[in-house]
């Protein structure tokens, strides 16, 4: 038996030399490449993340490359990470403001790609929501806050911290409330809606941004419900349709960054996860914008 002996040790020589002593497994991915939403939209991505060591680090992205990057895309990142864990949670947000159809020579690129810092490893494949804003799948992923959050490409809107600019994001996907003023801050064509407790009376409170000349919100709730009365802000007036309402700016225009507020009193209460879909018209429903937006009652 010597000669088998003598072979494998060979073998296990070679290993050793093509192998370091006390090299760690390979990453994963040492970088993610995520597209970027169309013109005027949002893409969020979830990245699991694993450290070498259960240190107290709490990983920080950065970009790649800014080639073909348009100015006015904004990308954030937010990270957390329990302390004594590995394994950290790691969102990015993408927000392209630019309304959908304009015109934009300068950008060339379809995605970016974000560098993973030294020491930390992607654990699964990332997961992706592409075009969050309006109507979308619900992603496989929960909202997620706080951790260290920065800009990692575009100029910081005024006013709004990183972290709830990801926080924002995860909401779009979430198809949960934003607010207002961060709609405004964003620079997104957007009608947000805040919705109350769910009762056979329910509050509801929205507001325009980048939507000139609207005349008329439509809520749509899930079949069996009725709107059996509407109350709402001078100059307005509530219409209910089949499955929802109309409500009406009788004297005008809604007007970009207002709230109005209504009183709703449904023939039966929407359950917590029903959606609820609206609409934004320009002329009374005979011609719509180009999206439908959805929210769940929380």
């Amino acid at each position: 038996m010597p000669r088998p002996i003598a072979f494998a040790a060979c073998i296990v020589g070679l290993l050793a030399v093509a192998i370091p002593a006390g090299r760690a497994e390979p990453s994963l991915a040492a970088a993610v490449t995520i597209p970027l939403p169309s013109p005027g939209n949002v893409t969020v991505a979830r990245l699991t993340l694993a450290a070498g060591t259960a240190a107290a680090q709490v990983p920080r992205l950065t970009l790649a490359t800014r080639s073909g990057l348009s100015a006015d895309v904004v990308v954030a990142a937010s990270s957390t990470r329990k302390p004594g864990s590995k394994i950290a949670v790691t969102t990015v947000a993408i927000i392209d403001p630019i309304a959908a159809g304009a015109a934009r020579a300068t950008q060339r690129a379809t995605s970016v790609t974000v560098r993973l810092p030294a020491g930390f490893s992607l654990v699964q494949a990332a997961r992706v929501a592409k075009d969050v804003l309006y109507q979308n799948t619900l992603p496989g992923f929960p909202l997620v806050t706080g951790g260290n959050a920065s800009i990692l490409a575009g100029a910081h809107p005024p006013k709004l911290a990183p972290a709830q600019i990801v926080k924002d994001a995860q909401l779009f996907a979430l198809e949960r409330s934003v607010p207002l003023a961060d709609v405004g801050l964003l620079g997104l064509q957007f009608v947000a809606v805040q919705l109350g407790r769910p009762s056979t009376t329910l509050n509801v409170s929205f507001g325009l941004n980048g939507l000139p000349q609207v005349n008329a919100v439509e809520l749509h709730f899930p079949q069996a419900i009725r709107v059996t009365n509407v109350a709402g802000p001078p100059g307005t007036d509530g219409l209910p349709v089949t499955g929802g309402v109309q409500l009406i700016a009788s004297s005008g225009f809604y007007q970009s960054g207002v709230p109005y507020s209504f009183k709703l009193e449904l023939s039966s209460p929407p359950k917590r996860g029903d959606f609820i879909s609206v609409r934004a018209s320009v002329h009374y429903f005979e011609s719509s914008l180009p999206f439908t937006e959805r929210f769940v009652m929380g």
